[in-house]
């Protein structure tokens, strides 16, 4: 009997081991995984732009018989082309134009703040903002200047990943077979799949954002030179560019145009405002759902407060990600929980 209690204690204590190991293990792949952060986005911005070179290249290789690296080196070579072109037209007013506006940018601030105390609303919003910082020389501007620049700087890391994502998209089949056995074998057809919706989500809504990102950025330049606004070209830019981030990204991007335009004219400035309001009313309700109908369906509320988790944790770069990353786990719960689980089809919750 004695044995008996000895034998059960000690698989009690071997149990409570295991557990332990696995919880230790937990820990330190959670406290890994958050001090790794900024590299997994990174990671995944890769693979967007890989993404991003292999739609062009598989739609070309179906139609024409050519081998998946002809049509990646060609789709290559024609990113590279539009993008010289696009230097050789427009390359040097843009660039001109925002080391003009951030050199003038103090001078426009200080406009825009002695035109604010000419009235005494602007006044008062003045010493409000002023009170609520606790710096003596930052104002409320600085804020969301500062968050531009850092907005910038996410996106310069795209060069960082510009590599990985040409790798990534010369051999996904390889990568893609690394991934899945990492799975039981009975769930890797499964995963196989899950990944190839996951792929084939993340085109569809690249290629649209792609598409808005575009027309956004040419309403707004166009009705910026109407309107006289200086410095059009690099606000008109910043908007499109901005246009990737859902909701938030627009709102940011109206900030240095009316500030800009208000230190002209309070006039100038409501023209502007109307002008990125008329722009976004167009974008939402007209042209996201023609262009990303195809696209999985994401709830306002879930973007949102993917950018909201993703930007306190990982800062602007999380709140860049937020969207595509949201859907894919999107597709992913729909799959392995709601259709695998639950038993539910949730062909309702995704567009046809």
């Amino acid at each position: 009997m004695e044995s008996m209690d000895e034998g059960e204690r000690k698989d009690t204590a071997q149990h409570a081991l295991v557990y332990v190991g696995i919880g230790t293990g937990i820990l330190l792949l959670l406290a890994l995984l958050w001090y790794a952060l900024d590299v997994l986005l990174l990671l995944f911005i890769g693979v967007l732009l890989a993404v991003l070179l292999r739609a062009p290249a598989d739609w070309l290789s179906e139609r024409t018989g050519w081998s998946e690296g002809w049509t990646l080196a060609l789709v290559m070579l024609l990113f590279a082309a539009v993008l010289s072109a696009a230097s050789v037209l427009f390359g040097r007013a843009v660039v001109n134009q925002s080391w003009e506006l951030s050199r003038q940018l103090p001078e426009v601030v200080d406009k825009a703040r002695e035109r604010l105390r000419q009235s005494e609303w602007g006044e008062r919003m003045l010493a409000a903002a002023e009170a609520s910082t606790p710096e003596s020389d930052m104002k409320f501007v600085g804020r969301g200047l500062r968050l531009i620049g850092s907005t910038f700087a996410a996106l310069g890391s795209l060069v960082v990943v510009a590599f990985l994502a040409v790798f990534l998209a010369w051999q996904p089949s390889a990568y893609l077979r690394g991934f899945v056995l990492l799975f039981p074998q009975r769930r890797r057809k499964r995963a196989r799949q899950v990944l190839g919706a996951i792929g084939d989500v993340l085109t569809r809504w690249l290629v649209g954002q792609l598409i808005l990102m575009a027309i956004v950025a040419t309403l707004t330049g166009a009705g910026l030179m109407l309107l006289g606004v200086p410095f059009a070209l690099p606000l008109a830019l910043f908007a499109g560019l901005l246009e990737f981030v859902p909701y938030v990204g627009p709102i940011v991007a109206a900030i240095p145009a009316i500030l800009v335009a208000f230190a002209e004219s309070p006039q100038l400035a409501l023209w502007v405002a109307a002008l990125y309001l008329a722009v976004q009313s167009l974008e939402s309700y007209v042209l996201t759902p023609l262009i990303q109908h195809r696209a999985v369906y994401m709830p306002p509320a879930l973007i949102l407060l993917a950018q909201v988790v993703l930007g306190v944790t990982a800062g602007p770069l999380g709140v860049i990600v937020a969207t595509p990353l949201a859907a894919a786990a999107l597709i992913a719960v729909n799959m392995l929980y709601v259709e695998d689980v639950l038993g539910d089809d949730s062909a309702s919750m995704r567009s046809t």
